[in-house]
């Protein structure tokens, strides 16, 4: 599992650091908080509304087909294809800035769009020069230390 440790003293605003959403309860708790428990665990997942069907990503409170907030969490399919994507070969002005260079790759996983989801993650370890549209890539789950003693998940692809 790929590790990333923050340091201690920067502030990420909510929009960045989801943190306060990976609690179950209280004030910034919100209805996705099993997708950060389910990363925790090692599972990327999507959502499948119960009463219309359809699956979408990023997690929300409420289908975005029919309002419904009655819906279900799917492991999102392990190997998915890039769509498409773009290397950041510089420094970024915030906490990544030493993990450059690496790909920011947009990837769709199961049967887009009906039932699979296209979302976009980073390639650590990826020279952008091998890539190709329609490479096969998987997802895996990553863990982020810091600030102080935070531990958070997110997940970065990886050509396979």
């Amino acid at each position: 599992m790929k590790e990333i440790v923050l340091p201690d003293t920067i502030p990420l605003l909510p929009i960045v650091d989801p943190w306060e959403q990976q609690d179950a309860e209280g004030p910034d708790s919100t209805k996705v908080y099993q997708f950060y428990k389910n990363l925790s665990e090692g599972k990327l997942t999507m959502q499948r509304c119960k009463k219309c069907g359809n699956v979408f990503y990023p997690p929300q409170a409420m289908c975005k087909y029919c309002n419904s907030t009655e819906y279900e969490w799917e492991e999102i399919p392990k190997t998915g294809e890039i769509h498409a994507f773009s290397a950041l070969l510089l420094g970024f002005p915030m906490i990544i800035e030493n993990f450059a260079p690496f790909v920011v790759a947009v990837a769709r996983f199961g049967d887009y769009p009906k039932n699979g989801v296209q979302i976009i993650g980073i390639m650590f370890d990826t020279d952008y020069r091998s890539l190709k549209i329609g490479d096969r890539v998987e997802w895996e789950i990553m863990r982020i230390k810091g600030p102080g003693e935070k531990v958070r998940y997110w997940y970065c692809f990886r050509k396979v």
